[in-house]
């Protein structure tokens, strides 16, 4: 079996690897372990965001030293630090397919190690369930009445397809969500709707999300570390 640990950068995320990913891996005898990144606010410290990319850094690099196995990560494009690699020179870059390509390449030469596959999610964690409006509205008009009008209008804004949905401080997915369904709840309503939807959908019309998917799924055919 091979060992695949996933740093994620919330509760979120943790708990999408663990009911969809985990399970879909293993029938590819991939064994993957989500490790959340712990930030610090003030004097606590809890879990979830990426925080500073220094305590990511360090995080992966220490995961490497402890077990043998490949390492990814599961981090939001949305409010990446600025001392992220390769911030500033994807900055000026607006097809959000060529600015991630180069975040990752960036962050994978800084990390440096053969058995690391970077993954930064366009543009964060609900762009995924923008895959299936329908399992979104289905789940949440428990709660409210049926805003599926809401869903496909943002859609037609974005014909390339939810991973084209920005990353704006008011328009990225999450707060798209959030201004249709004011109790959108990020941990439960998240992982609930994400669950509804299944990975199909989601590798169907998230194509940089898939070739992510993809490459785990290729581990099966690497020697275990």
């Amino acid at each position: 079996m091979i060992r695949l640990k996933i740093i994620t950068e919330g509760q979120t995320e943790e708990s999408f690897v663990r009911s969809l990913l985990a399970p879909h891996l293993a029938g590819h005898q991939i064994i993957a372990i989500p490790i959340t990144i712990p930030t610090a606010v003030g004097k606590r410290t809890h879990r979830g965001g990426i925080g500073s990319y220094t305590r990511m850094r360090r995080l992966i690099l220490g995961s490497f030293e402890r077990t043998g196995a490949y390492i990814t990560t599961m981090i939001d494009l949305y409010k990446l630090p600025e001392s992220f690699p390769g911030m500033q020179e994807a900055a000026p870059i607006t097809d959000p397919y060529q600015r991630i390509q180069l975040l990752e390449e960036a962050l994978r030469l800084d990390i440096d190690n053969r058995f690391f596959l970077p993954y930064i999610q366009l543009h964060e964690f609900e762009t995924l369930l923008f895959s299936d409006i329908e399992g979104i509205d289905a789940h949440m008009r428990v709660y409210t009445r049926s805003r599926l009008r809401d869903l496909r209008n943002i859609l037609r804004d974005y014909p390339g397809g939810p991973e084209y949905i920005n990353d704006g401080e008011m328009t990225a997915p999450s707060k798209r969500l959030l201004k249709v369904y004011p109790s959108y709840r990020k941990v439960l309503d998240g992982s609930q709707i994400a669950k509804r939807i299944s990975l199909g959908p989601m590798r169907e019309k998230c194509p940089h999300f898939n070739s992510w998917i993809s490459g785990l799924e290729e581990l099966s055919r690497r020697e275990p570390i």
